[in-house]
C-alpha cells in the first residue's frame, strides 16, 4: 500500500512539472524553472507529498552524469583546441581570485578555511543546464560569444574534479589528493590532444549501433563503465562519464548515438531539477529572507562584474564580454553537490546546505532576468557601442534598451 502512495505522489509531481513545462514553453521561459516549482510546490516544505528525497537525488546525479556524457560528445575538439586557453584561463583566473578573497576573508573573520574555499568553488561555478538554455534563447549559441562560454562551462565542469576531491579531504590535502589532482589534468588532456588528431573513429560495435534499440543501451553500458572504471581510480563518475562523451563525440556514430540518447538525458534532467524544487525549503526561506536576498544579490553581481572583467582581460570587446559576464552569472548544478559533499565531511551543518540549496535554485529560476540583459548588451555590441557609459546605461533604461534593440535590427537588416 506504501508503494501504491509512493507511486501516486510521484505521478501527481511528474504531472505537475510536465504541466508546469509546458506553461512556461509558452511563456517562451526555460522549462527548467517549472521543474524547480513543481518540486518546491509539492516537495516536504511544500504540500508534503513527498518527504524522502534519496531516491530523488540518485536520479538527479544520474541526471548530472548524463548531462556531462551530452556535453562531451556535442564537444567540438578541434574548435576548443583552437581556443582553449580563454575558457581555461578564464577558469583558472575565477577559481584563483575567488579563493584568495575568500581565504582573506575567512582569516579577517576567523571562519574556517574550508567553508571559505566551498563558497569559492561555488561562486566560481556556473550552471551549465541553464546557459545552454538561456544561449539558445539569446541566438548565441553558435556565435563567438556562444563558442567561448560553452568552452568556459566545459573547464568549469572539468574543474569540479579537484573542487570536490579538495572539499572531500576536508583539510588533509595529501599525496593522494595531489595525486587524483594530476591524474584527472593528465586524462583530460591526453583525450582532448589524441582526439584532436585524429579522424572520426570507427567503433568496433558500428554495426550494433545500426539497430535503434540497441543504441541507447549499448551507448550507456559505455558511459556507466567508463564512470565506474574512473571511480575506481578515485576521480568523479561524472569526470567518466564525460571523458566517455569526448570519445563518442569523435566517432562516426556521434549524430546517431546524441539522437538516441538525448531524450533520456532530457528526463533526468528533469528530474534533477525536479530535486532542486524538492530540496527547497520554503520555511527556511521565509527565516532567512534577508540573509538569502543579501547573498544571492552579492553573488550575482560579483559573478557579473568579475566575469565581465577576466574577459577584457583577454581583449574581449566591453559589450560581449558583458554579455558573456551576465550569461555565467547564474550558480550551477554542481553546486549542490559540493554542498552534499561538504555536509558529508562536516565542513558545513544542515543550516549551511539549506542556503546554498536556496540560493542556487533561486539562482537557477532568474533566467528570465539574465535573457534580458544579456539580450540588451547583445545589441549594444551589434551597433558597435563599446563605453561603459552605455552599458550602465542599457542595463538600467528600458527606453534606451529600445532605442539600441531598434538600431540592432536595422544593422542585422543592413549586414543581411
Amino acid at each position: 500500500m506504501d508503494n501504491e502512495y509512493v507511486f501516486a505522489h510521484l505521478t501527481v509531481i511528474v504531472l505537475v512539472a510536465a504541466l508546469s513545462g509546458l506553461l512556461l514553453a509558452k511563456l517562451k521561459q526555460p522549462v527548467m524553472i517549472g521543474y524547480i516549482l513543481a518540486g518546491a510546490m509539492f516537495g516536504p516544505s511544500g504540500f508534503g507529498f513527498i518527504s524522502s528525497q534519496t531516491q530523488v537525488q540518485f536520479y538527479s546525479e544520474l541526471g548530472i552524469l548524463l548531462l556531462l556524457f551530452v556535453i562531451g560528445m556535442e564537444l567540438n575538439i578541434k574548435s576548443f583546441m583552437k581556443m582553449w586557453k580563454i575558457p581555461t584561463l578564464f577558469t583558472i583566473v575565477q577559481v584563483v581570485a575567488n579563493a584568495v578573497i575568500a581565504t582573506a576573508v575567512s582569516l579577517l573573520f576567523d571562519y574556517p578555511i574550508f567553508v571559505a574555499l566551498l563558497v569559492a568553488f561555488i561562486v566560481s561555478l556556473s550552471s551549465t543546464a541553464a546557459i545552454v538554455k538561456v544561449l539558445e534563447y539569446i541566438g548565441e549559441l553558435r556565435t563567438d560569444v556562444g563558442h567561448i562560454t560553452i568552452g568556459i562551462l566545459v573547464a568549469q565542469d572539468i574543474a569540479i574534479v579537484p573542487m570536490m576531491l579538495i572539499i572531500k579531504k576536508c583539510g588533509s590535502i595529501d599525496g593522494s589528493v595531489i595525486t587524483n589532482l594530476v591524474l584527472a589534468i593528465v586524462l583530460v588532456v591526453l583525450l582532448i590532444r589524441y582526439l584532436g588528431k585524429k579522424d572520426k573513429i570507427n567503433l568496433p560495435t558500428r554495426n550494433l549501433l545500426q539497430n535503434s534499440e540497441l543504441t541507447p543501451v549499448i551507448t550507456l553500458a559505455f558511459c556507466f563503465t567508463a564512470s565506474a572504471i574512473v571511480v575506481l581510480i578515485g576521480l568523479s563518475q561524472a569526470y567518466g562519464a564525460f571523458l566517455a562523451g569526448l570519445f563518442i563525440g569523435n566517432t562516426q556514430d556521434r549524430q546517431n548515438i546524441l539522437n538516441s540518447v538525448k531524450p533520456i538525458q532530457n528526463v533526468l534532467l528533469m528530474t534533477f531539477f525536479l530535486s532542486v524544487g524538492l530540496m527547497f525549503d520554503l520555511k527556511f526561506l521565509v527565516e532567512n529572507w534577508l540573509a538569502v536576498t543579501i547573498a544571492l544579490a552579492g553573488i550575482t553581481i560579483w559573478k557579473i562584474i568579475s566575469n565581465t572583467v577576466t574577459m577584457r582581460l583577454f581583449s574581449i570587446e566591453l559589450a560581449k564580454a558583458a554579455s558573456i559576464g551576465i550569461v555565467l552569472a547564474q550558480l550551477g548544478e554542481f553546486s549542490l553537490i559540493l554542498a552534499n559533499v561538504a555536509t558529508q565531511s562536516q565542513i558545513i551543518d544542515e543550516f549551511g546546505q539549506k542556503m546554498v540549496v536556496c540560493i542556487t535554485a533561486l539562482s537557477l529560476s532568474m533566467s528570465p532576468l539574465f535573457i534580458a540583459y544579456s539580450t540588451r548588451t547583445k545589441d549594444l555590441s551589434f551597433v558597435g557601442d563599446n563605453s561603459l557609459a552605455s552599458l550602465c546605461k542599457i542595463l538600467f533604461s528600458g527606453s534606451f534598451a529600445r532605442a539600441v534593440r531598434i538600431l540592432s535590427l536595422k544593422h542585422k537588416r543592413t549586414s543581411s
